[in-house]
């Protein structure tokens, strides 16, 4: 029992406390047989107030001021029980009409009240649509209620004030019929708080219309206990349902009015409607004997088919309104299919072609390439695969920037389009990248096909703001004559761009099978590279740059040497393109410089007559794109001791073209720290402009120059080279000096300093050492 109270002593289980005394307190009153039994209404009607208030207090309901006034019917009815009943425990006759009448109609009145309040009103045909579903389910009964009880009272001799009391009761029923409907047919989800106000309702009104019916047809209360147990029923679920924690739900489950009508409320109302008519054909309780009730009849019903035509019509309305929305949504629907399809051919195309120039990408290509190489047409005709590079493109994007490069880059698709026939794929694959794509050629116009698209490249380019920029292309072709693989065709095709650039640029090259042999054998030096310094097979050589006018080292050139285990020296020409291309120059470039600062360290050391002599080491565009050469740069000085001033890094105009501003910007900071820079091979192209765009301390003469001082005019140009540098208060250094005729020249034409195999060849740092050794101690000098 401890356990029992400790539930009920909880707010969600005040309600089911609240049912089980009701339940008691009804059982008592169906065992008690003296008329005592009269007071147990009185104590349930009585307890129902207090609980509804308890309920609202508890959960809070959004409809709270309803609950109150349903609470305050309750009193009322309460009052009326309590004297009804008092008559009854006496023995004496309940007056008619009377105070008790008044308490009772008092208490419907605001029971009336307080639904009507509980019912939300949904805005536009939702209202109307549950009015008139209420209407109809009202008039419905009322043909019962005119037949049953209203027509007898009417028809009975009671006096005026005295029938119009008794008539008071029924039609308050109905009325609060209509808000119970209203209510039931305009609810959404039903909550158990909900179920029991409905049930409040339904023992309310099924209560009184078996006693009233009852009284109007005999003229005497048929099973009146009855009828009070079913009061007694509807005082539980009233307070019941304000005790259910979802009363706190109720409000909001009541928003919602349906237009349509479902086939439960379809078929009710239907049976409503042929009630009259059925009561007509039936002659029940001799209706059609009555001519006034007759009339009273066929108004309801006219009534109620006015009500149903409204409703049809509502309905219709409603219809083609959701037959209007349809359409729209169909329209909608079909719309955003045919945007879906034109996503889907947007994403489609963009997945299959290049966003910049509109070509063809890799992936068209590779399924173009697989159909072509399952095909092969039968000879002459052939296959042809074609792979075009952009010659200087990396140059015109770095010094012109990228909005420059993308117009170049979309002005050459244009062209490219302009070489091909009809049915050719161009595609771009990427950077400056393309290729062309022949699905059967005669082999003996390949050339002629090629050449109609290099010549698409000879003239100038006109870009942006008029300027003109002349881009060749080289071209690497692969014939395909027999079934092979697409990835296959594509590695030839680029085996032959390789050569093709390799040889000059601008040209085409046919892929022959050697050439595949030598792609290997550069890819096995690649990879013999990058284990040569953990193998200690790089070697450092030094060349001495010598001081025109004295005869004595000014600085010497640190030189990068190769000296695989088995081949013997490796011709810098032939590793240093290689160890650039796949970066191994980077880690490389890095020991040539630490390996030369430690070696000049070590000679300042032994020699302190050469103290001021430089170091020059090469620097390659693939260091300067690399963000931490600075930092490397810092750091090799700080191993070595070496002062900053003492190293000269040497770069070419090739250097700076694959670098831009990102290669200038590294080599402000070295020489803000007071490293000096070189600038090697002037005179052979624009290096007029690296002079404007570099920090440059030192230039050299550019070996081509220097070979070319047999005449007057050959002269003059190396006299202006010379004036240059002294004019910009640069150090200035003649490459390639072999002979001692060429020095002479360039000592009467004011070069400063030379460099040469007539001043000594590159030697190991020990040599080189020894020469130095032999300068400083006025020992003959070596001849080279």
């Amino acid at each position: 029992m401890g356990w029992l109270r400790g539930r009920w002593s909880r707010h969600d289980d005040a309600w089911w406390a609240f049912l089980m005394a009701c339940t008691a307190v009804i059982v008592a009153f169906v065992l008690m047989p003296s008329s005592v039994r009269y007071v147990l209404p009185v104590v349930l009607s009585a307890a129902t107030s207090p609980a509804i208030v308890a309920g609202v207090r508890m959960h809070g309901p959004p409809s709270a001021g309803a609950w109150y006034v349903l609470a305050a019917g309750t009193v009322p009815y309460a009052a009326a029980d309590a004297v009804w009943g008092a008559y009854q425990v006496r023995g004496e006759e309940v007056p008619f009409p009377g105070p008790v009448d008044g308490l009772y109609l008092v208490a419907y009145l605001l029971f009336a009240t307080g639904l009507l309040m509980l019912t939300r009103w949904p805005a536009g045909r939702a209202h109307w649509a549950g009015l008139l579903d209420a209407g109809i389910v009202t008039l419905g009964f009322a043909t019962l209620s005119w037949v049953f009880i209203l027509g007898p009272y009417t028809r009975s001799r009671l006096p005026p004030a005295s029938l119009a009391v008794t008539v008071a009761y029924p039609v308050t029923d109905l009325v609060l019929l209509c808000l119970a409907a209203r209510l039931v047919l305009t609810a959404g989800s039903r909550g158990p708080s909900f179920l029991l106000l409905v049930g409040w309702l339904v023992t309310t009104l099924g209560a009184d219309a078996l006693y009233y019916g009852t009284v109007a047809t005999t003229g005497s209360a048929i099973a009146e206990g009855v009828s009070e147990v079913g009061w007694m029923v509807s005082y539980a679920c009233l307070g019941a349902a304000a005790l259910h924690p979802s009363v706190a739900r109720m409000a909001h489950a009541q928003e919602s009015g349906g237009l349509a009508l479902s086939h439960p409320r379809l078929a009710v109302m239907l049976a409503l409607s042929l009630l009259g008519p059925a009561i007509v054909v039936c002659n029940v309780r001799g209706i059609r004997g009555d001519p006034s009730h007759i009339a009273v009849l066929v108004g309801m019903m006219a009534a109620l088919a006015v009500l149903l035509v409204l409703r049809v019509s509502l309905l219709a309305r409603y219809a083609q309104a959701r037959a209007a929305e349809a359409r729209g949504r169909a329209r909608a629907l079909e719309e955003s299919l045919r945007e879906q399809s034109v996503l889907q051919q947007r994403l489609s195309h963009q997945a299959f072609h290049d966003p910049l120039t509109g070509l063809a990408n890799r992936l068209l290509l590779g399924e173009g390439l697989e159909h072509v190489v399952r095909r092969h047409p039968a000879p002459p005709s052939a296959g042809l695969l074609l792979l075009l590079d952009l010659d200087g493109f990396k140059y015109v994007h770095d010094t012109l920037g990228h909005p420059t490069g993308d117009e170049l880059l979309v002005a050459a698709a244009h062209r490219l389009l302009g070489g091909v026939r009809g049915g050719d794929l161009v595609a771009r694959l990427g950077g400056d990248e393309f290729a062309v794509l022949v699905e059967e050629l005669n082999e003996d116009n390949v050339s002629e096909y090629v050449e109609r698209i290099l010549g698409q490249f000879r003239d100038p380019f006109v870009i942006g703001d008029h300027r003109s920029i002349n881009v060749t292309a080289s071209v690497g072709a692969r014939l395909i004559r027999e079934p092979t693989g697409a990835t296959d065709t594509l590695r030839d095709a680029d085996v032959a761009l390789y050569v093709a650039k390799a040889e000059g640029k601008n040209r085409m090259v046919l892929f022959e099978p050697h050439m595949r042999d030598n792609s290997q054998d550069h890819a096995g030096m690649a990879e013999a590279l990058r284990n040569a310094l953990s193998r200690d097979e790089l070697l450092v050589y030094y060349q001495p740059v010598v001081d025109l006018a004295t005869g004595e080292i000014a600085a010497v050139e640190a030189l990068l040497r190769w000296a695989r285990p088995h081949g013997g020296l490796v011709p810098p020409d032939e590793f240093i393109p290689v160890a650039e291309e796949t970066g191994v120059i980077v880690p490389i470039g890095a020991w040539v410089m630490r390996q030369a600062c430690l070696q000049a360290r070590r000679w300042r050391e032994a020699l302190p007559s050469h103290r001021e002599i430089a170091v020059l080491v090469n620097i390659s565009g693939r260091q300067l794109r690399d963000p931490g050469f600075a930092d490397t740069v810092a750091g090799v000085l700080r191993e070595s001791g070496l002062d900053a001033g003492s190293l000269v890094l040497e770069i070419s105009e090739g250097t700076l073209g694959g670098g831009g501003e990102a290669a200038a910007a590294q080599l402000a900071t070295v020489r803000g720290r007071g490293v000096r820079i070189s600038l090697g091979g002037f005179g052979s192209g624009a290096a007029l402009t690296c002079l404007r765009d570099v920090p440059i301390d030192i230039f050299k003469i550019d070996p081509g120059v220097v070979l070319s001082t047999d005449t007057a005019r050959d002269d003059l140009l190396v006299r202006a080279i010379v004036d240059v540098g002294r004019g910009l208060g640069l150090d200035i250094v003649a490459e390639g000096v072999d002979t001692l005729e060429q020095a002479d020249r360039l000592r009467a034409l004011g070069c400063p300093q030379a460099q040469g195999f007539r001043f000594g060849r590159p030697m190991p740092g020990r040599v080189m050492e020894w020469h130095l050794l032999t300068r400083a101690n006025g020992l003959p000098r070596p001849n080279a």
